[in-house]
């Protein structure tokens, strides 16, 4: 009777364990379909977000009609020309490539950045038989063309064609068909040809283009019209006077390690070593070489100065 009895009671000790390791699995089972689901959901949320963040359309490869995955390929670089829907780019990687920009569901507003200078990222399919100009599938401006000749420490330049000029002005019209105008009254002209209405040209200028970046102040470039440098003709783009910065005029001060030099805009100030400025008096003409960007609201290094204008 004693061993019936605990017969029993292991039975039913048994059969309580084995109904709760059922629970347990049932649990699991059902909660991991849920888990399963949970993250795909937020994959999939992941991916149409980043889609939606890009301009431009999808982002991704294809499939092509024989099953074959295209994988899309990402480049950036900073744009060197633009033809009509055609932009190049110089890649970081250091090749050079074209993009057809067409179907790129580009917006005005985004467009109207997508100039020479400007560092872009975009990308295209790498289908066996792709050749230039790669169709783009988008097409954003990671730094417009003022911030990368910033992030280079030098002027910017813009590149256009020229629709008028004077000794005071000159203005141009850019790849999108938006006209610039800049104060014209101390740039340094570079040609072969002449600075005329109907010339490509490239001006490298002090101040801002776009007027939200400007800074609000009475006197200098950081307001008001941009004040070109010097004006390249395209015929004369890769001579050595275009690639040359310097500026040229009479001295109003001098001192152990600076040199201010006036022009008809305004007058520039220039870190030198002592050994630049020996025999140089004011009022002396001098040419300044200089390395770095321009500005009249702060010095920048001479690289060498010699007498004469």
């Amino acid at each position: 009777m004693k061993k019936r009895l605990i017969m029993v009671l292991m039975i039913a000790a048994f059969s309580v364990a084995a109904a709760a390791c059922g629970s347990s699995k049932s649990e699991e089972t059902t909660a991991a379909p849920e888990t399963e689901v949970q993250e795909e959901t937020e994959a999939e949320a992941e991916v149409s977000e980043d889609g939606e963040e890009i301009s431009g359309g999808a982002v991704g490869g294809m499939v092509t009609d024989d099953g074959e995955y295209i994988e899309e390929v990402f480049v950036d670089g900073k744009i060197t020309r633009i033809e009509g829907d055609v932009v190049t780019i110089a890649s970081s990687e250091g090749s050079t490539l074209s993009f057809d920009i067409s179907g790129a569901g580009v917006t005005a507003e985004e467009r109207a950045d997508i100039l020479e200078g400007a560092y872009v990222e975009t990308a295209y399919l790498d289908a066996p038989d792709a050749q230039q100009p790669y169709a783009s599938s988008y097409m954003i401006v990671l730094m417009n063309l003022e911030e990368q000749a910033d992030a280079e420490g030098v002027n910017p330049t813009f590149s256009g064609t020229i629709t008028y000029v004077d000794i005071n002005e000159i203005i141009m019209r850019d790849a999108n068909g938006a006209e610039v105008s800049f104060d014209n009254s101390m740039a340094r002209d570079v040609t072969f040809s002449t600075v005329a209405a109907g010339s490509k040209a490239q001006v490298t200028y002090m101040g801002s283009i776009y007027r939200d970046n400007q800074i609000s102040t009475e006197e200098g470039t950081g307001s008001g019209t941009p004040v070109a440098i010097k004006v390249v003709t395209e015929d004369a783009v890769n001579s050595e006077e275009a690639a040359a910065n310097y500026i040229a005029g009479p001295v109003s001060d001098i001192t152990e390690d600076t040199i201010t030099v006036d022009t008809s805009y305004a007058s520039f100030t220039f870190n030198a070593d002592p050994s630049m400025l020996s025999g140089i008096e004011q009022e002396n003409s001098v040419t300044v070489y200089y390395e770095g960007a321009l500005s009249d609201e702060r010095s920048v290094q001479a690289v060498s100065i010699t007498k004469g204008a």
